[in-house]
């Protein structure tokens, strides 16, 4: 068996937000060897370029003499050509940037990202790697994504791969850890306070666990599962990892209603991640390339699919109430239609294009861009609705997922575009798949109109909504309000305003955080307004043209639902339709 890549990691510069790192090279690879740090991480499309945080990079022989190391580009490293036996690299790393995809050390904790961290040696891509990190102080713990080894302090990863795929979290912290089927599942706190009730996040995280196991079938396809949960001011995401995730959740999310919701979901979002992308893999990220983008046109099937289901996992686990569910579609829905670039962006573009789009937004995205997220689930709804409207007892968008583990798990090539709209064909038809590929490849929203009937609701508008529009994304504070994007087309467009103006007045009247709505009450659709902004130095005002109104419509039970519809809400979402107002 060929010699591990060995890591050593030092913490105890931890209260500078340092991080020291070892590596010893085998000498069969040390002759000419390139050194690579990722510029990426698996899960989020978008250059970092994590070698901006080496502080220093040295090298020695099995001697102790210095090694030379040739810098090349700005994430790579060259050792020189020759036999000088294992050759031991050492580096620093400033980590002080709290996200779920780069490292962040102090007194309290270590979250230490392997993308972030590792230097890996071209070459080697198949070889076990070992990491070797024991806690600071003793009283801390080290929790890891990556098997511990026999070797005390020492986790072990199949192959590079593995290793990137993973993270680590160190630390004094509140942790929990409950079975699935035999399985343990542990969540880690890694907020100031906070307070978490760890029994109900177990219980969640069970629960959630569950049901998601049974949209495929089988065994969980794990042998352990941890969640490494950061809590911090503000913000929140999560990046799955082969055998956990890591989330960021502000701090009180545990005291609020709507954020907690909000972690339900995003723990839905990663846990279904286990099955599909890390396991069911698109044919593009089987083996990416981690010192460029690695593009993939199948993101609408790895995170629009499963940011569907993130809002279905959580009903049908019992932890949301069916009402949230249909509030979170609705939202969704809202959202994508009023944005333009849904008309501009087929979600295969939007997919490939996640890397210089998706995670680099200005001002005008929304006019160019669609959301593989968002607009991705909303497809996935209507194909479920479609598959259920034939099938009324049938298992809808589950089934396909079913047959998609079936054919592809594990697949060493993964599976394409084509295995998808093969797999919708089976379990519909060929006019199903056709719709899917119409859906994927043309800029437009899916049809939701009608197909909600399937499942006993229907759409009603609200008339108190009924308010005049400006066309335009806010983005508020208690100091502003800032036009963050201006919508092509739509009445402040047309008008001539941009992105990032700040909103000042209407009419003479000024406009603070929350207002806009009850000032665009007082006109009526097609009144002509005269709107200052500040751009920059400047004070512009300019006359706009107000829009018709675009209220939001609300998804409520059917009155006249028959039983094959509540039937098949029932199964949809795990739900009895009579929960549901109408």
């Amino acid at each position: 068996m060929a010699e591990p890549i060995r890591y050593q990691v030092d913490l105890t510069e931890r209260l500078h937000h340092l991080v020291r790192v070892h590596m010893t090279v085998p000498a069969e690879l040390a002759d000419g060897g390139r050194l690579v740090l990722p510029v990426w991480t698996p899960g989020s499309y978008v250059v970092r370029d994590y070698a901006k945080h080496v502080q220093t990079i040295s090298a020695v022989d099995a001697d102790g003499a210095a090694v030379a190391l040739t810098r090349e580009g700005t994430t790579a490293w060259r050792l020189p050509a020759g036999d000088r036996g294992d050759i031991r690299v050492a580096w620093e790393l400033y980590a002080n940037d709290l996200s779920v995809r780069t490292n962040h050390v102090d007194d309290h904790h270590a979250l230490l990202i392997p993308a972030a961290t590792f230097l890996c040696i071209d070459g080697a891509e198949d070889r076990a790697h070992e990491v070797y990190l024991p806690p600071v102080p003793d009283t801390h713990r080290v929790f890891s994504l990556l098997p511990a080894t026999d070797q005390a302090d020492t986790y072990r990863a199949d192959d590079r791969d593995h290793l990137i795929d993973s993270a680590f979290e160190v630390g004094d912290l509140p942790h929990t850890t409950t079975e699935v089927e035999g399985i343990p599942h542990t969540f880690v706190w890694a907020g100031h306070g906070g307070a978490p009730e760890l029994s109900r996040i177990a219980d969640d995280l069970a629960a959630i666990a569950t049901v998601s196991r049974e949209v495929f079938g089988g065994p969980l396809p794990t042998g352990a599962y941890t969640v490494l949960c950061a809590g911090w001011d503000a913000g929140g995401g999560g990046l799955e990892h082969r055998d956990g995730a890591v989330l960021q959740m502000p701090v009180h999310t545990f005291q609020d209603p709507e954020l907690t919701a909000r972690f339900q979901s995003l723990l839905a979002h990663e846990y279904l991640h286990l099955w599909n992308v890390k396991r069911l893999v698109p044919a593009d990220l089987v083996r990416p390339v981690y010192d460029r983008p690695t593009h993939s046109e199948s993101l609408w099937v790895a995170e629009g699919w499963t940011a569907y289901y993130d809002e279905l996992l959580p009903t049908r686990a019992g932890v949301w109430h069916p009402r949230r569910l249909l509030d979170t579609l609705q939202s969704t829905w809202a959202r994508t239609r009023d944005t333009p670039g849904v008309h501009r962006q087929s979600l295969r573009q939007a997919s490939h294009e996640a890397w210089i789009k998706h995670y680099v937004r200005d001002h005008n995205a929304p006019n160019v861009m669609t959301d593989y997220y968002g607009h991705g689930s909303l497809v996935a709804f209507e194909l479920d609705l479609r598959l259920r409207a034939a099938d009324p007892d049938g298992d809808g968008m589950d089934a396909v997922f079913r047959l998609l583990w079936e054919r592809h798990a594990h697949d060493p090539v993964g599976f394409g575009e084509q295995d998808v709209l093969d797999a919708l064909a089976a379990v519909g038809d060929d006019d199903l798949a056709d719709l899917a590929e119409t859906r994927v490849a043309t800029p437009c929203l899916p049809e939701l109109d009608e197909v909600v009937a399937t499942v006993g609701l229907a759409w009603r508008t609200d008339p108190a909504q009924a308010v005049p529009h400006l066309g335009v994304q806010l983005r508020e504070s208690d100091t502003e309000v800032v036009l963050a994007a201006v919508l092509r087309d739509g009445p402040a467009w047309q008008g001539g305003l941009s992105g990032e103006d700040r909103l000042v007045a209407i009419d003479g009247r000024t406009v603070a955080r929350g207002q806009l709505g009850a000032v665009l009450a007082t006109y009526e659709p097609g009144a002509q307004v005269t709107v200052t902004v500040a751009r920059g130095p400047r004070l512009l005002t300019r006359p706009v043209t107000l829009g018709s109104p675009r209220p939001a419509p609300r998804l409520v039970a059917a009155p006249d639902a028959d039983a094959s519809a509540t039937r098949a809400f029932e199964r949809w979402c795990g739900a009895e339709h009579r929960e549901v107002a109408s």
